[in-house]
């Protein structure tokens, strides 16, 4: 039997965040389900997803938020996603 090559396909849903946009900071918490906050200390926007109080997901912008199907979530970078993850239509 030879070697074969073989792709995992597994469903989710994301949102990219995009900055400190209130209607857009709205849609993320509408998305994640759990309280965020944003952190505007120095030149960077951080966004801070709290799924875990000691443990909080640290989303910059034009990072990901990626939620599975089973509800958990987690943070990608965009690079990292868009290498992953095609858009399904």
């Amino acid at each position: 039997m030879s070697v074969k090559s073989y792709q995992k396909i597994i469903p989710v849903t994301a949102i990219q965040f995009e900055g400190n946009n209130t209607s857009h900071t709205d849609e993320v918490f509408s998305f994640v389900g759990v309280p965020i906050s944003i952190n505007l200390t120095g030149n960077v926007v951080e966004l801070r997803v709290i799924v875990d109080p000691l443990k909080p997901l640290v989303v910059l912008v034009g990072d990901y938020i990626v939620k599975d199907a089973s509800g958990t979530l987690k943070h990608m970078k965009q690079a990292e996603f868009e290498a992953e993850y095609t858009l399904v239509e």
